[in-house]
C-alpha cells in the first residue's frame, strides 16, 4: 500500500500549484503507444496531478462511438496495467490515487481479468444471501490491489425502472429501491474490507432515462417529490452509512435544478444545492 501524507501534513507541504494539480484525474489507457504514455508521464510530473482513471484503449472509450478506431486485443492486458502503474507511480512527486471502474471486476475494463456476475444477477439472489455479495466486492477489492488500484468506481444505486435504458440495464441491482440499497451496501462492505475505495453513482440516478449520456444529455422530467421518494433514497441512505465517493452524472433533471436543463454533472443547484446542503453529503465527488 502507498505511503500517503496525512491530509494536514500534505496541505503543508504542497504548494498552491501543487494542490490544484491533486485535484485531476486524467484517463490513461493501457494501450497507448510509447508518445502517449510519455505525454502523460509530462502531465504527472510537471502538473503534480493526483489521480488516474484506468481505461482499456482510446479506441473503446466512449469518445469513439463512431467505430472509426479499431479495438486492439491486448493478451498481457493486466500485466502491461501493472507495470503502467508503477511507471507512472515512478513519475509523480506525490502517490497518485489509482481508480478504474471495476463494476463487475477488472474485466469491464482490462481483458483476461476475473469477471464477476453483473448487478443485475447479483440483485437477482435472495435477501439472505448478501453474504455472496459482499465475498464479491470483496475479491473485486483484492484483484484492484494487485493491480496497483486504489478507488473502484463502483457500484452503481441507479434503479432499473426504464426498460429503454441504454446504458444502465443489467448494472443495475433491480427496480427496488430498498433492494438496491441493500445489495449495493453489502458490495461496498466487502470492497471496504480490503481497504478499497468505492463510489457510488450516478447521482442524481441514471436508471429512469432512454438515453446514453455518455453521447447525449438525457431528460428525467420527474418531479421532485418522485425522485426523493425513489431515484434518490439508495443515495441518501447509503451517505448516511458514510459512503467513500459519489460520482455525478450527466443528467438534466430540472425539477432538481429550479426548473433548468443544467447538465447534473455541472449543476449549482443539483451538486452544491440538493447534494450538499438538502441531503448533507460532504465528501469526495
Amino acid at each position: 500500500m502507498l505511503n500517503i501524507l496525512p491530509y494536514t501534513k500534505a496541505t503543508e507541504t504542497l504548494n498552491l500549484a501543487e494542490k490544484v494539480g491533486q485535484l485531476f484525474m486524467p484517463a490513461a489507457f493501457i494501450n497507448d503507444t510509447e508518445d502517449e504514455i510519455q505525454q502523460l508521464e509530462k502531465l504527472i510530473k510537471e502538473y503534480h496531478i493526483g489521480s488516474l482513471c484506468f481505461f482499456h484503449s482510446r479506441a473503446s472509450a466512449a469518445t469513439n462511438f463512431e467505430g472509426k478506431k479499431k479495438i486492439v486485443s491486448n493478451e498481457k492486458s493486466f500485466e502491461t496495467l501493472q507495470n503502467l502503474i508503477i511507471r507512472y507511480q515512478k513519475a509523480a512527486k506525490y502517490p497518485l490515487l489509482i481508480a478504474i471502474d471495476a463494476e463487475w471486476g477488472l474485466a469491464m475494463r482490462i481483458e483476461k481479468t476475473p469477471q464477476y456476475p453483473y448487478a443485475i444477477t447479483l440483485g437477482s439472489i435472495p435477501d439472505d444471501s448478501e453474504n455472496l455479495i459482499y465475498e464479491v466486492g470483496k475479491n473485486i477489492a483484492k484483484d484492484c490491489k494487485a493491480a496497483g488500484i486504489h478507488w473502484n468506481l463502483a457500484p452503481c444505486v441507479d434503479i432499473n425502472n426504464n426498460p429503454n435504458n441504454p446504458v444502465i440495464g443489467y448494472r443495475s441491482f433491480g427496480e427496488d429501491k430498498i433492494k438496491v440499497t441493500q445489495k449495493a451496501l453489502a458490495y461496498i462492505n466487502g470492497t471496504s474490507s480490503e481497504g478499497v475505495l468505492t463510489s457510488i453513482k450516478h447521482f442524481p440516478g441514471h436508471g429512469d432515462t432512454a438515453t446514453d449520456s455518455h453521447l447525449g444529455l438525457p431528460l428525467i422530467n420527474k418531479t421532485k417529490e418522485e425522485l426523493v421518494n425513489n431515484e434518490l433514497y439508495p443515495f441518501q441512505k447509503l451517505i448516511l452509512e458514510g459512503t467513500d465517493s459519489v460520482m455525478a452524472g450527466h443528467l438534466s433533471v430540472p425539477a432538481l435544478a429550479n426548473g433548468k436543463d443544467t447538465p447534473s454533472s455541472i449543476s449549482k443547484d443539483i451538486i452544491r444545492g440538493v447534494l450538499r446542503k438538502e441531503m448533507g453529503y460532504d465528501g469526495v465527488l
